[in-house]
């Protein structure tokens, strides 16, 4: 059998990557989505986690995965996370410093999560002879239900990881080259992050996403929720239909990018080095015009990922999915996961 392949559950679709090769040179071996069966995590039902795990079994067969190995997404909103700064310690003294840390951190009993942690590269806090810790901390109820799917669908997890650090593996050959602000819009979620020099500076969740979104231009337009959802993926932030769906989305993204510039102003005040370039992410962000939109308002390059041009595909095979290419970020991270 071939290495691991990489699973993203959404909340709207379920993706799937496997990869062969190694770091800088790896090739798509398959790859393909299929839409998430409500009410899908949200739930907790037995027979719920099953229809997932048919999902999964029925998406793996179609695309001709030959492996049982697997690294899964944790969602970004249901795990905590935060970047401490602790004094120069080796790994045995980390590894008692961070549950105390971690305790006064955690909006709940640490007994009660699965907890990691992952140093980062950081020259500012080599120099004051310091570092700086990424702490992970997953409810074990959370890790429990995906264990059960994973069972459930014959699947061997080798790990389990958050959307972010996926994400981040997966743009390490750009983020490489130069600090980026990365934005993944998904259903429900938005995560903000930038990353410095490869490593992960910063890390931001809200609330407001595609769904906030889609909620907002039906209520404006009087719409159900799929013909929002219809009229938002196809107008966006242009001037179709006479600006109707921009002007009733507009007040929500300017949340967004409020939260993005927080983000931008707190990055300034720490680093001397300039960022230039935002990656937007996820599936909202093919939302038409929404690059524009942060271009103009940020004062940044910004580019929409596509994780599929990082690595070697076969171009043929993979034209529709370089389609939505920014909604297979964290599965194609996940597969490159060493």
């Amino acid at each position: 059998m071939s290495r691991h392949f990489g699973l993203d559950i959404g909340s709207d679709s379920i993706k799937i990557v496997q990869l062969e090769g190694k770091e800088g040179a790896f090739r798509v071996v398959t790859a393909g989505m299929i839409k998430t069966p409500a009410p899908g995590l949200a739930s907790e039902a037995e027979k719920d986690f099953m229809a997932i795990a048919e999902s999964i079994k029925r998406l793996k067969g179609e695309i001709k995965v030959d492996s049982n190995s697997v690294v899964v997404a944790l969602p970004e909103r249901s795990v905590f996370n935060q970047i401490i700064e602790v004094p120069k310690m080796n790994n045995d003294e980390l590894a008692q410093a961070i549950p105390w840390e971690a305790e006064n951190l955690i909006p709940q009993p640490i007994a009660e999560v699965n907890l990691d942690w992952q140093i980062i590269d950081d020259e500012e806090s080599r120099r004051r002879n310091k570092m700086k810790v990424l702490i992970v901390a997953a409810p074990k109820t959370l890790i429990d239900k995906y264990l059960r799917i994973l069972k459930l669908a014959e699947l061997e997890p080798i790990a389990l990881e958050t959307e972010l650090l996926a994400s981040v593996r997966c743009l390490r050959p750009i983020s490489s080259q130069g600090n980026i602000l990365l934005v993944n819009i998904g259903s429900k979620s938005l995560d903000v992050a930038i990353i410095n020099k490869g490593s992960l500076f910063l890390s931001r969740r809200f609330p407001t996403a595609g769904e906030a979104i889609t909620r907002a231009l039906g209520a404006s337009l009087n719409l159900d929720l799929a013909t929002a959802e219809e009229y938002k993926k196809a107008y966006g932030l242009t001037n179709q239909l006479e600006g109707k769906i921009a002007n009733s989305i507009a007040p929500i993204i300017e949340v967004v990018s409020n939260e993005i510039k927080k983000a931008l102003h707190f990055y300034q005040e720490k680093q001397k080095d300039p960022l230039r370039l935002m990656v937007l992410s996820g599936g909202s962000s093919l939302l038409p015009g929404l690059a524009e939109y942060f271009t103009r308002g940020l004062g940044l390059e910004v580019q929409i990922a596509d994780p599929f041009s990082l690595v070697k595909t076969d171009e043929q095979s993979m034209q529709a999915l370089r389609k939505i290419s920014p909604m297979f970020t964290v599965a194609i991270g996940l597969a490159m996961k060493d």
